[in-house]
């Protein structure tokens, strides 16, 4: 970057070129790139990198711990909602499904997911807070390949849940069977899977994905 390229020429400070640019919207991360490009060009060899075998293992495990216990507990708490929309609203079309519901107490239904919720989502949220903690402390690792190719398949994932949840919604549309409480079901699909993809490709790149 010319700038920094000038700014150094005049014996400006690291310090005072970080505080500039991030002011004009550039983020932290992109801004040291630029200079450790800098620092690369002048002295003619790469910035070390830190060994990450064992970071990118320990990055990994969070990760798919954290995206298992979330896995769990949406599914779980989906099928919550779903027994209490069977109970509430009965679906003419879907008799053997009402039937199902009808044959034990809602307790007894629910019970499973509801210990599901219990153990997983305090497990999430744990883990999820130590992800973001560490990213806090450490803004480089936002730019982790482990990171970054498990959140795209937990998104892929959402995605493929989002988009088979839409094109159900048009065939009972399209073959006329479209129920008070399909519908509703399929609030709760779209809700649980659209609210994890839009979650995580908001947060991907770091905060500050807009200013790069």
């Amino acid at each position: 970057m010319e700038f920094i390229a000038s700014a150094k020429a005049h014996d400006v400070g690291d310090g005072t070129i970080v505080a500039l640019l991030r002011r004009n919207g550039w983020s932290e991360r992109r801004v040291y790139r630029e200079i450790a490009a800098y620092y690369a060009g002048i002295l003619g060899s790469p910035v070390p990198k830190r060994s990450g075998d064992f970071g990118d293992a320990r990055t990994a495990f969070y990760y798919l711990l954290n995206f298992l216990a979330l896995g769990f507990w949406t599914v779980a708490l989906g099928q919550i909602f779903y027994v209490l929309i069977a109970h509430a609203i009965a679906d003419p079309v879907h008799t053997r499904y009402y039937d199902y519901y009808g044959t034990s107490s809602i307790r007894d239904q629910i019970s499973w997911q509801l210990a599901t919720v219990i153990v997983t989502f305090p497990l999430f949220a744990y883990v999820h807070r130590s992800i973001a903690k560490n990213l806090e402390r450490r803004p480089d690792l936002y730019d982790s390949g482990v990171r970054t190719w498990l959140t795209y398949v937990a998104l892929v994932i959402a995605a493929c849940v989002v988009l088979t949840d839409a094109v159900w919604f048009l065939y009972q549309l399209i073959v006329g069977q479209l129920t008070l409480r399909f519908i509703l079901d399929s609030i709760v699909l779209l809700v649980l899977g659209g609210g994890i993809f839009v979650y995580y490709l908001a947060t991907i790149d770091g905060p500050e994905r807009t200013s790069e």
